[in-house]
């Protein structure tokens, strides 16, 4: 089989990773894959994390994997997505099977490029950008044309049920188009990990930890303003954020006015297993989350979780594995941040990690495209 897999960028967060695993997968099963994205210039990417996305990267070329930069494809409109869309097709879209679009810019681009081509067109938006991204104007008419484009794919894929009736009840494709595939985490490795490095309750860390990059949508001034409030509990409780972005500076800046930096660590961009076998807890508190798989790594790690009651985060996450509540509510957030978890629920949120592994992704994927290559026969 022939695909194509195109994103707007190649960085460390969430869809970028899905996707590549995606395409190494493929590659590695025998498939003839292109990946294809933009410069990625607007991640801001730290050396470490531009180190991570290369050698994931070279791991796919090394299967036989190709890769292609496409130097118009950008997040920001402009005059420049015309040029994109002729580099898109001058891919040759119709000598693919499957062309697979990933997030909202690629997809809108490389959806209209395929329009007309004869190939069969799979799009997952990795959540959407209906709330949290962008003023109602603007989002008004982001909607219509992923209606509209809707209409021009053959299979969409959402990461969570949450998020296919979210794009449902927006009017956006209909029930037979939608399939729904989880975001893939090697949750077996970080259960390994976590055998082979031990750390007992007595020398945790951190009480909270928590992994994302450091941009608005994450909501982690909602997780450090929460946390004057735990501290006023608890004044040795220490979090941990690791990742990196944009919003870094801001956040320091407010774990300064309330006084609480000796109780926040911004660990950076990282490895984030250490830090997740150093702590008690994750909390994750998100604008909007197609899924979160950063949520599935801590599960797999054993750590109960405090998320955001948005999309694809309040389905994996309930009262047996953690706490979903409103971020907006700094006094319920403070007070699921200082619950007394069970002493078994490690348990529980491990089973409920592997609902969402690497193998069970491919088996839905391959599913989604022997579907609709079937339509044909």
């Amino acid at each position: 089989m022939k695909v194509l897999h195109l994103i707007t960028r190649m960085d460390g967060g969430g869809s970028a990773v899905n996707t590549l695993i995606t395409a190494t997968k493929q590659a590695e099963a025998g498939y003839d894959v292109l990946l294809a994205f933009g410069p990625s210039q607007e991640s801001k990417m730290t050396n470490e994390e531009q180190a991570k996305v290369d050698a994931g990267l070279q791991a796919f070329e090394a299967l036989g994997g190709k890769v292609q930069v496409l130097t118009h494809l950008h997040r920001e409109v402009g005059l420049h997505d015309q040029r994109a869309v002729k580099d898109i097709r001058a891919l040759g879209l119709s000598d693919f099977d499957i062309v697979h679009t990933h997030t909202s810019k690629a997809g809108a681009l490389g959806r209209y490029a395929a329009d007309g081509q004869d190939v069969k067109v799979v799009h997952t938006p990795h959540g959407h950008i209906f709330h949290g991204y962008f003023g109602a104007l603007k989002t008004k008419i982001f909607l219509k044309v992923e209606q509209y484009l809707a209409k021009k794919t053959d299979v969409l894929i959402a990461l969570t049920q949450a998020e296919r009736d979210d794009h449902l009840a927006l009017g956006i494709g209909t029930k037979e188009q939608w399939q729904v595939v989880p975001s893939g985490v090697d949750v077996d490795a970080i259960a390994e990990w976590m055998w082979e490095h031990p750390v007992s309750e007595a020398h945790k860390t951190w009480d909270t930890v928590s992994v994302g990059r450091l941009v608005p949508i994450k909501g982690m001034e909602r997780l450090i303003t929460a946390w004057e409030v735990v501290v006023q509990a608890r004044p040795d409780a220490k979090l941990a954020l690791v990742g990196d972005g944009e919003d870094k500076r801001s956040l320091e800046k407010l774990s300064s006015r309330l006084n609480i930096i000796p109780n926040v660590e911004f660990v950076g961009w990282t490895d984030p297993l250490p830090e997740l076998a150093k702590a008690k807890s994750f909390a994750l508190l998100s604008h909007n989350e197609g899924m979160g798989r950063a949520v599935v790594e801590a599960m797999a790690a054993g750590l109960p979780c405090v998320v955001s009651n948005v999309c694809g985060l309040k389905e994996l996450v309930d009262d047996s594995v953690g706490k979903v509540v409103d971020a907006d509510d700094t006094e319920a957030v403070a007070k699921a941040l200082m619950s007394d978890w069970p002493r078994d629920i490690s348990r529980a949120t491990r089973a409920r990690a592997a609902h969402y592994s690497i193998d069970a992704m491919m088996q839905g994927l391959d599913a989604a495209y022997q579907h609709v290559l079937a339509k044909d026969e």
